[in-house]
């Protein structure tokens, strides 16, 4: 535990000639939730972008436990264990539950649907399948069509399908966005039950900082492209710098 599991160095990306990433080293650590703020335009998504193979950096390196993954594409990236989820809802709308889940366990398994063969041919994907949708409670859901869930519901599967390939670390774009207080709830229990079994360590953009306070062990606050400043929760909600980014008011 604790060490370092996902790193950046020296990472940088420009658009034209604004600056979204400005030359950042970032460092995640093995089984420490870890958020990242910072007022809109700060450069949180970008920089998931660059972790996660969506982007390429114009400078810098993105090391997955010392190995060199930056020019990485996206579904390389996921079979090296990084997966994430995004702040659009990211589903499969026409298909059901069970089927947006076993998706990405065929694809981890290097599995394919053949011609008269249904997933429930490969054991091992419909079992894996019934546990995920059974940790999120849409098991007896499984057979509605995804796009009929409520918000809640659908942003559960979606944390669904990013979990479904057993990721080290997984990143979760503004993941109670559009959530009444009883599906944020949920979803707090949720990601702090999957972070306990110690399986995947979960890294968190949000907006809403009764999410940031009550999951986050370490924070990282992100201003115009740079890293601000970076601690333990009690440490940047009394940082002055934080708080005049916030206008005191949030934190």
């Amino acid at each position: 535990m604790d060490e370092v599991i996902l790193r950046s160095e020296g990472l940088t990306k420009s658009f034209g000639k604004f600056t979204a990433i400005d030359n950042i080293d970032l460092k995640f650590k093995s089984g420490i939730i870890t958020s990242i703020i910072g007022p809109n335009g700060a450069g949180k998504t970008t920089a998931i972008n660059l972790l996660t193979g969506g982007l390429h950096p114009d400078k810098g390196k993105v090391f997955f436990k010392d190995k060199d993954v930056t020019s990485l594409t996206p579904d390389q990236i996921v079979k090296h264990g990084i997966t994430r989820s995004f702040q659009i809802m990211n589903i499969f709308q026409m298909l059901t539950v069970l089927q947006n889940v076993e998706l990405p366990l065929l694809s981890l398994l290097d599995k394919n649907l053949k011609w008269f063969h249904t997933v429930s041919h490969y054991q091992d994907v419909a079992e894996e399948a019934e546990k995920i949708l059974r940790e999120l409670s849409l098991w007896d859901k499984r057979n509605k069509v995804a796009g009929e869930l409520s918000h809640g519901d659908q942003r559960a599967l979606e944390m669904g399908m990013a979990i479904a390939s057993k990721p080290e670390i997984c990143f979760l774009d503004e993941p109670s966005s559009g959530m009444n207080p009883l599906e944020r709830a949920g979803l707090l229990e949720l990601i702090k039950r999957l972070a306990e079994e110690g399986t995947t360590t979960f890294v968190i953009i949000e907006h809403d900082m009764d999410v940031i306070f009550a999951l986050s062990e370490w924070i990282i606050v992100m201003n115009k492209g740079k890293v601000l400043v970076e601690g333990e929760p009690d440490q940047i909600r009394q940082n002055k710098e934080v708080v005049e980014i916030y206008l005191g008011e949030e934190v």
